[in-house]
């Protein structure tokens, strides 16, 4: 149980589990973030920290960024022709589903556009909102490909050389300041969306 401290808490043991996770190889963060498209609960915060700290910034951000507009989207194209027409007969017979759908068709691209670069969103929510609206799938491509560059990008400037926080304190602060702020902005606009499907 030392062992697992040390190695989370210490800026030896977190440099040693980029080099471990490193020795994988891109394809081991490629699939981790693909992964978590279909399976939100994984932390895609954390692997974007994890690709970015081990295999270099450029490296890590296009593998984080790449993986991750592919996996949204083959979220977006499964539900969209394997659960869609059953999915909008349910919605339309709930009249708080089948609003939420027209606001989404009437606004869908900053919708889209906006959820998606902001960090805190869970974007598995939005790839299937999408795939049941009547977004057209080469429009949801153009948004993620723009959006993600945003998400992702203030993931690695965060996370970046992680290890530096143990001897830079107002590098940690700086990092944490900004997530609080996108963390805030991330839960004001969603509920500013709620107000809306409410009117």
């Amino acid at each position: 149980m030392e062992d697992i401290i040390q190695l989370f808490t210490t800026e030896e043991g977190i440099q040693s589990i980029f080099e471990r996770f490193e020795q994988f190889g891109i394809f081991a963060g490629f699939f981790l973030v693909i992964l978590e498209s279909f399976v939100p609960v994984l932390p895609l915060f954390a692997i974007v920290i994890l690709n970015i700290n081990s295999y270099g910034f450029i490296l890590g951000f296009l593998i984080s960024y790449t993986a991750s507009v592919t996996g949204s989207y083959l979220v977006f194209l499964v539900v969209r022709f394997l659960f869609r027409d059953t999915a909008q007969r349910y919605i339309h017979s709930k009249e708080k589903l089948e609003r939420m759908l027209r606001f989404v068709d009437e606004r869908g691209f900053t919708f889209a556009f906006v959820l998606l670069a902001l960090p805190f969103t869970p974007t598995s929510v939005v790839n299937v909102i999408a795939a049941l609206s009547n977004m057209k799938s080469k429009v949801y491509l153009f948004i993620l490909i723009a959006a993600k560059v945003i998400m992702i990008g203030s993931m690695a400037l965060v996370g970046y050389d992680i290890t530096e926080f143990f001897n830079s304190p107002l590098r940690l602060i700086f990092s944490s300041v900004l997530l609080v702020v996108l963390y805030l902005f991330s839960k004001w606009y969603q509920r500013y969306l709620n107000k809306k499907l409410k009117k």
